[in-house]
């Protein structure tokens, strides 16, 4: 390890229940962790939706399965094809009861290319469910594709307004060598409320290249990227960041 008197500290931006088997895989390799959300999630209203007239369902996370599994009579999305972004989404999904189209797709858009290939231009739209704000939003793919497609959102993200004492007290005492950052919106909620801390030791690990944008705005020097939503993939990366 870089620092041979004290176990490195990853801090996970992101809400306990997800975060939890990346935080399995790295104290397993002696890594301490902190896990600290940003936001809490805000259902919205949405429309009413037969399901029918869709010949595909898009869905972006666990918390869009949630959601619809509260709002959505399970029957209803029995019948139509379900692709999901990550594997544990996809979980989620065949335990809800979703009808789910197992791929290979391990991104957002690498998941859009393949619905359009699956998809049929019947005049029925795919449809996808999910934030307000997309970490990715394949519409102009779709356009491009000459495939009808609509978005909904279904939920919204409420940032907190500070981050935790514990959180706080590790930045402040230079006792965080890596933060994992998940999308473009965590990254900017993070940088409002992080805005005293500095960062010159720390590396982010993030996904996306939309998520290094955000972060080269505010000089970060320090930065690796996944393409990908694996958990080994983000794992392997902040394990060969510490050794």
């Amino acid at each position: 390890m870089k620092n041979n008197t004290s176990k490195p500290h990853v801090l996970i931006l992101r809400d306990f229940e997800r975060a939890e088997l990346l935080k399995k895989l790295l104290m397993n390799n002696d890594i301490n962790v902190i896990v600290e959300p940003v936001y809490k999630i805000h259902p919205l209203k949405f429309k009413n939706i037969n399901f029918i007239e869709y010949q595909a369902l898009l869905v972006t996370s666990v918390n869009t399965i949630k959601i619809l599994s509260e709002k959505v009579n399970i029957k209803q999305l029995k019948n139509i094809k379900t692709y999901c972004v990550g594997k544990v989404t996809e979980d989620h999904a065949l335990k809800a009861g979703f009808n789910c189209i197992k791929t290979n797709a391990k991104s957002g858009i690498t998941l859009a290319k393949n619905v359009i290939k699956q998809s049929q231009k019947n005049g029925k739209k795919v449809l996808l469910l999910g934030a307000e704000v997309l970490a990715y939003d394949p519409t102009k793919l779709f356009k491009e594709s000459n495939l009808e497609f609509e978005k909904i959102s279904i939920y919204k993200k409420i940032p907190f307004l500070h981050l935790s004492k514990k959180c706080l007290h590790f930045l402040e005492n230079d006792n965080i060598s890596n933060i994992v950052i998940y999308s473009p919106e965590t990254a900017r909620i993070f940088l409002s409320i992080a805005k005293n801390c500095t960062y010159e030791n720390i590396t982010v690990t993030c996904l996306g290249n939309k998520t290094i944008e955000i972060l080269e705005k505010y000089k970060w020097k320090k930065i690796q990227v996944v393409n990908n939503t694996e958990l080994k993939s983000f794992a392997n990366k902040i394990i060969k960041s510490i050794i």
